[in-house]
């Protein structure tokens, strides 16, 4: 119970354009961002941690992809705002839905519009120990069968308090505050958000589409001539079919996707790329644009820039 994950620390960024600096600041994180649609994509971030807490906001001004895993030997719980479709594991984020990963697991969010992420990352046997105190049942049972939910009124609450835990970490020097005034205030946060949870049982899903396996078979093959129909064929499902299910839990059709994947691979592939050995056209070939001009201006609707400019000079956002 005693165990410390996190060293205390407090971050404040209004502006974030290199969104890689979240990682550098993280501790136990390794993000990894896919840009979804055109606009320099910026973030601003919040953050402190106890010893045995995480709590952070990040706000995305842009559609966003994001794949990570929580630290090892934690629990994270997240909580999104936006006015478009989020995802997350190939499933639609109901409103006011809390979403849960466990270290070890793989995040996969997808949110198609301006977004806020508000997460809690816990040491698991801490937060073990009081959900199952507060819930009388263990988190993976209560994840099987429910759906765990904030609402609205309650986030701006579980926000306002969370305000005056960071203000109060901002003023004290971490130093002065001992283990177990950390421990205090760490089961006062976890028992006040428990407190504003509240728990649905999950509806039966007679689903019989992939729609994981259809992202799987698209990223494993971004660099070879396949198309939308070949995904089609493959899956045995009508066009029709495959185009509701990106865009109900997506927010975004499997030709964008696909087409966003192959961008941002060319665009990691650019920046590290020795501009006196590599060129642009050889980039884009390797993952199946034949006509300069259009993946040129396909590429420039992304990311504000042209893969020339990419290849000669550090992407900046």
């Amino acid at each position: 119970m005693n165990s410390s994950l996190f060293n205390p620390q407090v971050f404040i960024y209004d502006e974030l354009q290199d969104l890689e600096i979240i990682n550098a600041m993280s501790q136990g994180w390794d993000n990894r961002w896919t840009y979804l649609k055109r606009k320099v994509t910026e973030a601003k971030l919040w953050v402190f941690t106890t010893p045995r807490i995480q709590f952070s906001w990040v706000g995305y001004d842009n559609a966003i992809m994001i794949e990570s895993s929580p630290p090892i030997g934690s629990v994270q719980l997240s909580f999104v705002r936006t006015s478009g479709v989020c995802s997350s594991h190939n499933q639609k984020v109901e409103d006011h839905e809390l979403i849960i990963i466990y270290s070890g697991e793989e995040t996969n969010y997808l949110a198609n519009d301006t977004n806020e992420i508000f997460s809690m990352v816990f040491e698991k046997h801490f937060f073990d120990q009081i959900f199952y105190r507060f819930f009388g049942k263990e988190l993976h049972q209560i994840r099987s069968n429910y759906r765990l939910k904030i609402e609205e009124k309650n986030l701006n609450q579980l926000i306002f308090q969370m305000q005056f835990w960071l203000t109060f970490f901002q003023k004290e020097e971490s130093q002065s505050l001992t283990k177990e005034i950390y421990f205090r205030i760490e089961e006062d946060i976890v028992e006040y958000l428990f407190g504003l949870i509240h728990v649905h049982q999950k509806k039966s899903s007679k689903e019989q589409f992939n729609l994981s396996q259809a992202r799987k078979i698209l990223e494993s093959n971004i660099d070879n001539i396949y198309t939308i129909s070949d995904l089609v064929t493959e899956l045995q499902v009508s066009t029709r079919t495959l185009q509701s299910h990106f865009k109900e839990k997506l927010g975004i059709s499997p030709k964008q996707y696909l087409q966003n994947l192959r961008l941002n691979a060319i665009r990691e592939e650019l920046l590290q790329a020795n501009p006196q050995e590599t060129t642009v056209s050889e980039i884009a070939l390797k993952y199946g644009f034949f006509h300069p001009s259009h993946f040129t201006l396909e590429y420039k609707k992304l990311f504000l820039k042209t893969p020339t400019e990419t290849l000669l000079k550090p992407f900046s956002h």
